[in-house]
């Protein structure tokens, strides 16, 4: 609900007064925190900012190494200011390349002023000399109005494409950074354009870098020794594939592939998918409940060790592709090209399942694309339980080496 009403805040004309106004309050906020403190500037200390999600932090992660080890930047001390959502990942995963991290609820950092003069008077309270906000897809009283606190006297940015801006908050936002990093029109692979912005920040070449995370990190949780994954939920209603349809798909491995048991995962808020889906499957005797209970690092020890992996297209897809694990991505087509499907160089063990429209023209993607960006217009509902059951069998019998059919 929340993000479907700041969708509507920066599309409505008729909003525009109350946007305004609130980025008004936000701004002043700023001034006031700002203003309470006098911090020197200390030399060689980066800030990279990165207020946005799983998905995202974990496309951009890959360049980190890059710009730890990149000419310009290398002596510098290097702080993540983060999304507390990628807490457990970033500290988990990416200590080694960064020296400091600081949290924050962006929901708080956007609704309460309070929480927002703390977090912008600690910012300021570092001293950073250079504010790198790498966002493609700013926000105006995130990223800009951050970077702007931190006090850094090189703050560097990139063009934005208007997706969670108004163009006049774009321009504002703009102003507020000495360099700004052009990556280029058009719809892009999110990782492609994550390696264009660190290579125009660092100013030297940088070469792609395939997702990983390496096992090693990982927590370890009790699983069975062989399984499917589960993931029912997704951030948004529209892209979440109907439970009874997941069940359905639950039975035909159960009895199709008996040597697997199932594994539920997601969110503590996504109970109520995984309560449906139970009641669809009276005897659990095959499955393992771990929704709500898993941390990032212990999900990607499960992930690991899995099969399969049958999601919604949301951020564990994208883990997943950085564990390799063979998986079925169920999507109704948003933000297509930009953010799914994987290159194949990156994500051959990725099988995405879409509405016909898109299957019918999956040789020519980017074509269309734009279409789909920033929401689509098609329905998961669209998909059909048939044309999962199909992946599974592909996906399974190339992990078994079985030959079993069906319908």
């Amino acid at each position: 609900m929340l993000k479907r009403f700041i969708r509507l805040l920066k599309t409505s004309p008729l909003l525009l007064p109350l946007l305004a106004s609130i980025d008004l309050v936000l701004w002043l906020v700023d001034r006031v925190a700002v203003l309470s403190v006098r911090t020197p500037e200390k030399p060689l200390s980066l800030v990279i900012i990165r207020l946005d999600v799983m998905g995202d932090y974990l496309m951009f992660r890959n360049y980190l190494r890059a710009l730890k080890k990149s000419a310009r930047y290398e002596n510098h001390s290097i702080t993540l200011f983060g999304n507390v959502a990628v807490k457990s990942l970033a500290e988990t995963f990416d200590s080694g390349l960064i020296d400091r991290f600081v949290w924050v609820d962006i929901y708080k950092l956007s609704t309460q002023p309070l929480y927002r003069f703390k977090v912008v008077r600690q910012l300021r309270l570092q001293g950073f000399s250079v504010a790198f906000c790498p966002a493609y897809s700013r926000v105006l009283v995130l990223d800009d109005f951050m970077a702007l606190a931190t006090g850094a006297s090189e703050r560097v940015g990139c063009r934005t494409d208007y997706v969670n801006i108004a163009p006049w908050e774009a321009a504002l936002g703009d102003r507020l950074y000495t360099r700004l990093i052009d990556s280029g029109s058009g719809i892009v692979f999110e990782m492609e354009r994550d390696r264009r912005i660190v290579e125009g920040f660092v100013q030297e070449p940088v070469a792609v870098q395939p997702p990983l995370l390496d096992g090693h990190h990982a927590r370890d949780v009790s699983v069975p020794d062989r399984y499917v994954v589960f993931s029912l939920g997704a951030g948004q209603e529209f892209r979440v594939w109907p439970v009874d349809r997941f069940a359905e798909v639950a039975r035909f491995i159960l009895v199709q592939y008996p040597a697997y048991k199932l594994v539920l995962t997601g969110a503590p808020n996504e109970k109520p998918y995984t309560e449906s889906f139970l009641k669809h499957l009276p005897d659990a005797s095959a499955i393992v409940d771990l929704t709500g209970s898993l941390s990032i690092p212990e999900l990607v020890y499960v992930l690991t060790n899995a099969d399969l992996l049958i999601a919604n297209e949301t951020g564990i897809a994208h883990i997943a592709a950085s564990t390799q694990t063979p998986s079925i991505v169920i999507s109704q087509g948003k933000s297509l090209v930009r953010w799914h499907p994987y290159p194949t160089a990156f994500g051959e063990m990725m099988t995405y399942v879409y509405p016909d429209y898109l299957e019918q023209r999956r040789a020519n993607l980017p074509a269309i694309a734009s279409g789909f960006n920033p929401e689509s217009p098609l329905s998961i509902n669209e998909i059909t339980v048939q044309r999962v059951m199909h992946s599974v069998n592909e996906r399974l019998r190339r992990v078994d080496g079985l030959s079993k059919k069906y319908l």
